[in-house]
């Protein structure tokens, strides 16, 4: 397990992250912060009436966190919840080729909203605290043949929304508002603020420049 030397000098703490996510994983590689990987096996619930689609985003990275931070004592653990939201629906994982194709034939031509819920949890102090982050994305108009080709890359398995904008989608998002890693699945300006608001100087953390 990899650690990360703690502000002024006080010893080790570990950073965990409850997600198997190679895009998070990737994101937080490249700032430099060192951290273990421990997937949260809780499963998703189901969303509350009356519950906005950022709260929910919030309440299920919280709950990753907490699951994950049960079996880490002394540890920063950090989750995240991304979902993709159009008419107040979510748009989870698709369960195959036609789910796929029906979620990109509902974005195409239009805005919708990427919503990211963060957690981080000091198992030391507690309890979580919890953050969310929007960006907007809007899809030009989708032919058939382009939503076909797509489905052939394969791109959409395992992806809310069933795209990911850091790969062939991009060839079909033509604007974006707010931050681009929030869409990837990972809002590292609101990570950063969260630690800041949890009193965890994150700066010390991260290594001078980036990994080879």
């Amino acid at each position: 397990m990899t650690r990360a030397t703690a502000p002024g000098g006080g010893g080790e703490r570990k950073w965990i992250l409850a997600s198997a996510s190679p895009r998070r994983r990737e994101i937080l590689a490249r700032l430099g912060l060192r951290f273990a990987i421990d997937p949260s096996a809780l499963p998703e619930p189901p969303r509350a009436e009356e519950e906005s689609p950022a709260g929910y985003a919030m309440r299920v990275a919280r709950l990753k966190a907490e699951e994950v931070g049960a079996r880490h004592p002394d540890a920063l653990v950090l989750a995240a919840d991304t979902i993709v939201v159009l008419d107040d629906d979510i748009l989870g994982k698709p369960e195959g080729r036609a789910g796929a194709r029906d979620m990109l034939g509902r974005l195409g031509g239009r805005w919708h909203e990427v919503v990211s819920g963060i957690s981080l949890l000091d198992t030391a102090r507690g309890p979580a605290h919890s953050a969310c982050s929007r960006s907007r994305v809007h899809f030009r108009a989708l032919a058939p043949d382009d939503v076909e080709w797509y489905l052939d890359t394969g791109e959409y398995l395992d992806k809310a929304g069933a795209y990911g904008i850091q790969g062939y989608a991009a060839l079909f998002i033509d604007r974006i508002e707010g931050c681009y890693f929030n869409i990837v699945g990972f809002p590292v300006a609101a990570f950063e603020t969260l630690c800041r608001e949890a009193a965890i100087g994150l700066l010390p953390y991260l290594a001078p420049g980036r990994p080879d």
